[in-house]
């Protein structure tokens, strides 16, 4: 997969859109000089807040350290490791970088389950995104559904924030024995099995296919496409902070170019909320920059 060279090219995108706002003749105040630049910056090196969520157990850390390509999340196969948030930060260059909260996994008994709940509704509001994660041989999702539907849903249809459903271990569906541990693939009849989970969440949660993905974590299977999806719900000016920071082995062409594309509108839309005088002029002059953007390929 042909890798761009993405952690440059963006970060010097404010600074040439504003030596093209003074090539062009644009006249802007200091303060509309200022405030555009700040804007511009802001988009670039955005700092993401994705939250992981999920039962215990369901592979929520194994999944966080998966994305992003470090052992970010302590793992464990006996016992709930995460027993309060654990947030990551860490920045490349410039104060970009990535907020992700390893959230502790509900179900693991009553009194953390009402502490779990409060826990959730205080820190949702603060998510650019959540992943939920339901382990795939798991059968019991009435803990998940309870959840959803009690203390994500209010919050999400408040805040507008995207959530994607992530159908983990899918290794584990049955029949397991087929499973393909040279190429990290189901076999045809566990492939028709993890099909139908896939198709019992989306029934369950009441969501689209869109918005569903089925991954073997520690396998790198379907990661890639975890990260289209996730590029796909979120709002344009938060898909480059998300596609920056991920390991680049999960990210597609589709992926990046949607970012890149959400990155570039968020740009520009920046531009012509400021930029009243000449935007017609300007407008024609951006193509040549966009053309140096997407060049990677």
């Amino acid at each position: 997969m042909h890798q761009p060279n993405h952690a440059v090219l963006p970060a010097q995108l404010p600074d040439e859109l504003i030596q093209l706002l003074q090539g062009a003749g644009i006249r802007l105040t200091l303060d509309e000089l200022q405030q555009l630049r700040d804007r511009l910056h802001a988009v670039v090196n955005y700092q993401a807040t994705i939250g992981v969520m999920g039962k215990t157990g369901a592979g929520k850390s194994s999944l966080c350290n998966a994305l992003f390509g470090r052992e970010v999340a302590e793992v464990s196969a006996v016992e709930a490791c995460t027993r309060s948030p654990q947030e990551i930060d860490w920045s490349i260059r410039n104060g970009k970088g990535l907020s992700l909260i390893d959230m502790p996994g509900v179900g693991e008994s009553g009194t953390r389950h009402q502490e779990y709940t409060a826990l959730y509704r205080r820190l949702l509001p603060e998510m650019d995104l959540v992943l939920w994660v339901i382990k795939g041989d798991d059968r019991a999702l009435s803990i998940d559904e309870q959840f959803y539907q009690q203390v994500l849903l209010p919050v999400l249809w408040d805040s507008a924030i995207p959530v994607v459903m992530v159908v983990s271990q899918v290794d584990k569906i049955e029949p397991c024995r087929e499973w393909d541990w040279v190429k990290n693939l189901p076999g045809p009849f566990q492939h028709r099995n993890i099909d139908a989970k896939v198709e019992q969440v989306c029934r369950v949660f009441k969501l689209p296919r869109s918005q569903v993905c089925a991954i073997a974590a520690e396998e790198g299977y379907g990661l890639v496409e975890l990260v289209e999806k996730i590029v796909t719900v979120l709002p344009n000016e938060k898909k480059w902070s998300f596609t920056r920071e991920a390991r680049q082995e999960t990210v597609s062409e589709c992926a990046w170019r949607s970012s890149s594309q959400g990155l570039w509108e968020t740009l520009t839309s920046a531009v012509k909320v400021i930029v009243k005088e000449g935007w017609d002029y300007l407008s024609s002059k951006l193509s040549t920059l966009a053309g140096k953007l997407f060049s990677w390929w």
